[in-house]
């Protein structure tokens, strides 16, 4: 992967949430997105990453 010639600071703020929703589940995207690495992905593109 590339590094980022302009790296950004991120803040990954994984609020579980399923306010007004129907389907089963939904509070579950903070999870699924840390175990897919967003973190570490991010990290290897040259950004300053903060996991909240």
């Amino acid at each position: 992967m590339p590094v980022n010639l302009h790296p950004r600071h991120v803040k990954i703020v994984g609020v579980p949430m399923d306010l007004g929703q129907q389907r089963r589940g939904v509070d579950m995207g903070p999870s699924a997105v840390r175990y897919a690495g967003l973190y570490d992905r991010l990290v290897r593109l040259g950004h300053d990453v903060h996991d909240a």
